[in-house]
């Protein structure tokens, strides 16, 4: 190690050549050093050149600063070479690359650095077909990883298949094959006295697993139902008695996810989970995980849909009721394989999730642990902010993928004990023996890809994280832990499988193609209308989601069998809709509410307790002043002569200025309605939506300030409505809000009362509803059929819409005790 004392740093014009001629050494006549003085004079050569051409320079040697190089007029000349061979190129080591000889027969590949050593180079093939191998290493020597087969030469694209049953109890499948390709069905019959149950007919898909459900034959015999033999496994033991258990392994080279073995519990159900045999190079599509896990959190955010039948490949998932508390921890791999793009993924699904479950008014706090070599907690679940969802994203939008940047290995283990920790200090700090521990309960979401190479194995920290938690039969619920691997680098089927949790009717181990896959899900997964309690503003966004479940506060109002207008539910038993659609009703009981309901797809017939309309309303109220329709107070409310039970399709949508709402928008209890307003109405173009009458969500943009002032002076063009109009305001007042311009879907008639709606948080408020406005497009066609208004349309279409913080007194003369509402 070389002393060297603080140097001042010399600029290039103070150097030159002479400078940096070494001394006479005793040490120089040895051949090695005639050799150094040979290189030496045609590096002073060189250097001359660079001075007199002025080229600036920087010397630098194994991280020491350029001072040293100001000295080697006093260095032995072996040392100056050696500080000087950055400068000339034919003496510099040269960087190590890999060959470029790479391609896939049929594919394509990417790379994550290039072609330096650490590169990983990943294969991508057509649908129907997958790399072999999946993924090479640019090692440090700039040679690939060896191909796994010794007689492989070239990666190639191989075609996917699925796999064919060993064997089928009590009945027969056709066509019999060791194999079946992508499009390729398999039939399944039973013999006499069994029946089936399962899918009778499954088809092969492009990720290489079947459709459907596991066929079995039974005839009801046992205490627990035949567990049945899924495609491609073997099971030992037919006896299905109370204690019996059943072990499967699974045939040729396919990887066994689920459980190896079940018993036959009291409650007549097995034990763990419906074990799958599946190709290793086999994958989840996104919209398979992502009911799974949307089923899980609308478990987790307080209680099930008693009405919709449970489906195996969605479980009874993480409990937790909204008094209660959840503890999520989120580990996100952050080793060399994954590419900064897709960490950036992993962070951007973490924040979707983070975002959604903070939407809802349950006690949740959030743990989140980067890790790669070593594991990095960016936010422990024992700290304050982690209860702050402001603070969590935050957390989250820091997170930097060179934190990890000298650590290139998968710690699995490290990540998950770091979680173990987190549990034992936040146990030691409540007591292991109170209520407030023991009721905790814990989800760990482990984001993934590629299989734990070092610090062990992470099922050893797994069974710590059980025996802390107390987990046995009986507090089963209390930990949920899913295995998410993302992409085909080398992702380890079995470990993920280990990792995650068994439960009856469950899948807690899931791999996707790709980290855009992974983002899907997170973004469909929060299927979380399913909550049975009355919780506003909850639609089902989620990709399959039925027009009725993305809007459940919808409702058709009807006098006997004609549909006449539209309103939302904002509680069990009250819908919020206009006044004017009962001007010509002498009888309100004679009409019906239709409600979504989950079990038709016609919805359920409420009929009207008691009708609310406003004492303001008076279409005719101006008559005299040239103004031939007025629709001022255009409000009304009606109570149903039932309670609306909460389901998918049903439920009440949030209202601004009530404390539902104020726990929606995640504001501080000393809101006001005035915050509410400043906080939806926001800016001079308010992006909203309003029901069609075929049930889709059609966007408008409300103009507000003097945007709506613009928007508004259309309406002295209709002559015919308002002949001798002289101010728009007498017709538009500050009761509406004003839509229509540019690209806006107008409302048709019939759709009048329906709400007008925003999207906050993944919640949605009702800050108006659908009044009147200068164009029917529905005038002369179907509901299923809209027409744009024509070009150059007089006067050009216009919409109104009654603004709820306008109403706000008659609202509250009308609701209180049963909203809760805040202060103006």
């Amino acid at each position: 190690m070389l002393g060297l004392g603080r140097q001042t740093r010399a600029s290039p014009s103070q150097l030159s050549p002479q400078s940096l001629t070494p001394s006479p050494s005793p040490r120089t006549h040895s051949p090695c050093h005639s050799l150094v003085f040979l290189l030496w004079q045609q590096i002073k050569q060189l250097l001359s050149q660079l001075w007199v051409s002025g080229s600036q320079m920087t010397f630098s040697l194994c991280g020491l600063s350029a001072s040293l190089c100001l000295k080697v007029d006093t260095m032995d000349p072996l040392m100056a070479l050696l500080c000087l061979l950055p400068l000339y190129p034919g003496l510099a080591a040269a960087t190590p690359s890999c060959p470029q000889n790479v391609n896939i027969s049929g594919g394509t590949f990417t790379l994550s650095q290039g072609w330096a050593p650490g590169s990983v180079l990943t294969y991508s093939c057509p649908v129907g077909r997958y790399p072999f191998p999946a993924s090479r290493l640019c090692k440090s020597n700039g040679r690939w990883q060896t191909l796994r087969s010794t007689q492989l030469t070239k990666a190639v694209c191989k075609p996917v298949r699925c796999p064919g049953p060993v064997s089928f109890e009590n009945g027969m499948f056709t066509p019999r094959l060791g194999s079946y390709p992508v499009g390729g069905n398999l039939s399944f019959e039973c013999e006499d006295g069994f029946t089936l149950r399962g899918s009778p007919v499954r088809h092969c898909r492009p990720n290489g697993m079947w459709d459907g459900e596991t066929a079995v034959c039974d005839n009801g015999a046992g205490y627990c139902p035949n567990p049945g033999i899924s495609v491609g496994a073997v099971r030992t033991g037919s006896r299905f008695s109370l204690g019996d258990k059943v072990t499967y392994r699974c045939s040729s080279n396919l990887v066994l996810t689920g459980s190896a073995e079940r018993e036959c519990q009291s409650n007549g159900v097995w034990s763990g989970t419906e074990p799958i045999c599946r190709q290793p190079y086999s994958y989840d599509f996104p919209e398979d995980v992502a009911p799974a896990l949307g089923a899980s959190l609308s478990h987790l955010l307080g209680a099930t849909n008693p009405t919709q039948k449970k489906k195996k490949s969605v479980g009874r998932k993480i409990q937790i009721q909204r008094s209660g508390h959840l503890n999520l921890y989120l580990l996100l791999d952050a080793s060399q394989s994954v590419s900064e793009d897709d960490f950036h993924i992993f962070k951007e699904s973490a924040i979707l999730m983070v975002d959604r479950i903070f939407s809802f008014e349950i006690n949740v706090s959030v743990a989140i642990i980067t890790f790669a070599s070593k594991p990095k907690i960016i936010m422990s679940a024992l700290h304050d902010n982690s209860r702050d969802v402001t603070e969590v994203i935050n957390s989250l939008n820091n997170v930097n993928y060179k934190d990890h940047e000298n650590g290139t290995g998968t710690n699995t283990y490290a990540a998950l004990d770091s979680v173990h920790i987190m549990m034992n200090n936040q146990m030691q700090r409540l007591g292991m023996s109170t209520a407030a521990w023991q009721e905790i309960r814990h989800a760990i979401i482990l984001l993934t890809d590629g299989k734990s190479n070092m610090g062990g194995s992470p099922k050893l920290a797994v069974d710590n994280i059980k025996e802390i938690l107390n987990i046995n039969q009986q507090r089963n619920d209390y930990l949920d832990i899913y295995a998410i691997g993302v992409g085909k680098l080398d992702v380890d089927w079995r470990e993920l499988n280990e990792l995650g949790s068994k439960k009856d009717g469950e899948r807690h181990a899931f791999i996707l193609q790709d980290t855009n896959a992974l983002y899907q899900v997170f973004e469909h997964m929060l299927d979380v209308s399913q909550l049975t309690d009355t919780i506003c503003g909850v639609g089902n966004m989620s990709a399959n989601a039925s027009v009725q479940e993305q809007t459940p506060w919808h409702v058709t109002i009807k006098p006997k069998s004609q549909e006449t207008c539209r309103g939302a539910l904002i509680s069990d038993q009250w819908v919020l809709t206009a006044a004017h659609c009962f001007r010509h009703a002498e009888n309100s009981s004679l009409w019906r509410v239709t409600v979504g309901d989950p079990n038709s797809q016609w919805g359920k017939d409420f009929s009207i307790e008691k009708a609310v309309i406003s004492s303001g309303f008076d279409v005719f109220a101006k008559r005299n002043q040239g103004i031939l329709e007025f629709y001022g107070d255009d409000i009304a409310l009606l109570k149903l002569a039932q309670k609306v039970k909460m389901s998918t399709h049903a439920r009440p949508i949030c209202l601004p200025c009530t404390v539902e709402a104020n726990l929606a928008l995640r504001r501080p209890p000393g809101s006001t309605c005035r915050d509410h307003e400043s906080e939806l109405l926001n800016k001079l173009s308010v992006p909203a939506h309003f029901v069609a009458l075929n049930g889709s969500k059609l966007d408008i943009n409300l103009k507000i300030g003097t945007e709506w002032t613009s928007c508004i002076q259309v309406v002295s063009q209709d002559k015919t409505t308002f002949p001798n109009l002289t101010d728009v305001r007498e017709v538009v007042t500050d009761q509406f809000l004003c839509s229509g311009t540019e690209k806006d879907e107008n409302p048709c008639k019939g759709e009048s009362g329906g709400a007008v709606f925003l999207e906050r948080r993944y919640r949605f408020f009702q800050v108006g509803l659908v009044s009147w406005g200068l164009y029917n497009p529905c005038g002369n066609s179907n509901k299923n059929s809209r027409q744009k208004a024509p070009k150059g349309k007089i006067p050009p279409p216009r919409d109104f819409h009654i603004n709820l913080f306008r109403l706000q007194p008659w609202l509250r003369q009308h609701l209180e005790g049963i909203l809760n509402f805040l202060p103006l």
